[in-house]
């Protein structure tokens, strides 16, 4: 049955965000410290990483707080801006219209809706639309929206739910999983490796429906499930939102996602699992025979939160199987089946709320496979392998995280700086896209500003 008030977890919470929180309301997203009346240190460690008190919000369906249906403060707005320097230039451009190096650039500008949207449903959204700044498009951006509810289970809280969104991840509420883990902020014009996971490359090109229940086994034990379908989108709808063409996927799309999380005093404790099931059209097809890609991930996020420092560790490890049955009969593919392998490890530390460090390792690792990583200047693999690692040091101040100026109390800001080092890329530390490019000359700094208003 519906419950309408606040669990002991729940007013547990609340106090450590009132202990947390100023009188000034600043959040990563605005809308949502205009509704709660709490500033962005009682969600966040310095955003987007979230508090166990903006893991409850996300949980309730952004619905927490006075307010029953939504008003123009659900609406916010963000801007990504920076500079990148490469170690070496990229011949015709870091990207259309942009030069071969040492390149200023609005990444993104969005507008966001958040919060609220009928409190007595349990109905609550994040809503992103953002212009792509490097591609020059508008695309719809992440999407979760929530109808939420409240209940007993043998005296114990549980929260439940469905949700709507167009990514697997976006609806998780730890920072481990490949939708909201690290970099927060990655450099567009930088130079990426080819491999990459399924379950990120499925991100705003499908749509889903999923339930989920966020069970306290005990008072500091709270026990996750979910379990989301997902579908390509039509090609047409694709285009339309900024996400086409379609990506070429068939059939439903599984996910899942299981976590337990231990709490104790300042610190909390999560490990989980997640994963999800596709199966992709071979190239350039949209029907007809499929591959099949299974992604398994493992993940821990260890936090330990005062109120003058804040200490997070998230490990994610994911192991892709492909079995290509449809695209190695064509020769798209030099093997009917390959891994991939993907590891994170990030810690970052958080000083008063106004300076922050991190500090982050990427692995991705696989077999060689000539017909999906071939030779090619600047993006290819000479040695067939997807083989690539990187060390990311990243720094950053918070002039607003305990409210904005007087004049504009509700904006929030992070300056940032990162330098990326690339030991291996693309197979290889040198001569790695068979062109003579070596692993470091993708070496990146990107500084800028991530601005929210």
């Amino acid at each position: 049955m519906r419950c309408h008030r606040l669990s002991t977890t729940a007013l547990a919470l609340a106090g450590l965000a009132g202990a947390l929180a100023v009188s000034h309301p600043a959040e990563a997203i605005p809308a949502f410290a205009a509704q709660t009346g709490l500033a962005c240190d009682a969600c966040h460690i310095g955003f987007p990483q979230l508090t166990p008190f903006g893991r409850l919000f996300k949980l309730e369906g952004y619905t927490l707080g006075e307010q029953k249906y939504p008003r123009i403060h659900n609406f916010s707005a963000m801007l990504q801006a920076g500079f990148t320097y490469l170690k070496d230039k990229v011949p015709g451009g870091l990207a259309p219209d942009f030069p071969s190096n040492h390149a200023w650039s609005i990444q993104q500008t969005s507008l966001f809706y958040g919060g609220v949207l009928d409190k007595g449903l349990g109905l609550g959204a994040f809503v992103q639309g953002t212009y792509d700044g490097i591609a020059h498009q508008f695309t719809w951006d992440n999407l979760d929206i929530r109808d939420a509810h409240l209940a007993k289970i043998s005296g114990r809280q549980i929260i439940y739910g469905v949700t709507f969104n167009n990514a697997p991840g976006v609806t998780d509420v730890w920072n481990t999983l490949p939708a909201w883990g690290y970099p927060f902020i990655p450099d567009a014009l930088g130079v990426g490796p080819t491999a990459g996971l399924e379950i990120s490359n499925l991100a705003q090109t499908v749509f889903g429906v999923g339930g989920y229940a966020a069970y306290n086994i005990t008072p500091a034990n709270m026990l996750y499930g979910e379990v989301d379908v997902y579908k390509s989108l039509p090609s047409h709808t694709a285009y339309a939102l900024g996400a086409g063409p379609a990506n070429g996927v068939g059939g439903t799309i599984p996910y899942w996602r299981f976590a337990i999380q231990h709490s104790v005093g300042e610190n909390s404790f999560e490990f989980g699992t997640s994963g999800l099931v596709a199966h992709p059209y071979p190239d350039g097809f949209t029907h007809g025979p499929k591959d099949d890609i299974t992604d398994i991930g493992l993940d821990t996020q260890i936090q330990h939160i005062t109120a003058n420092q804040a200490l997070s560790l998230q490990v994610a490890w994911y192991h892709e199987n492909q079995h290509w049955g449809a695209s190695f009969p064509l020769g798209d593919t030099a093997n009917l089946n390959d891994t991939l392998n993907q590891e994170t490890v990030t810690v970052s530390y958080l000083w008063h709320e106004v300076l922050g460090a991190t500090e982050s390792f990427s692995n991705i690792s696989g077999n060689a496979d000539s017909g999906l990583y071939g030779p090619a200047p600047i993006t290819g693999n000479a040695n067939g392998k997807p083989n690539t690692a990187s060390f990311t040091t990243e720094l950053d101040y918070y002039p607003f995280n305990k409210g904005g100026p007087k004049i504009f109390p509700w904006v929030n800001a992070k300056f940032f700086l990162e330098g990326t080092f690339y030991p291996y890329f693309n197979g290889l530390s040198h001569n790695y896209d068979g062109s003579g490019r070596s692993a470091s000359a993708n070496n990146i700094f990107f500084g800028g500003i991530w601005l929210v208003f």
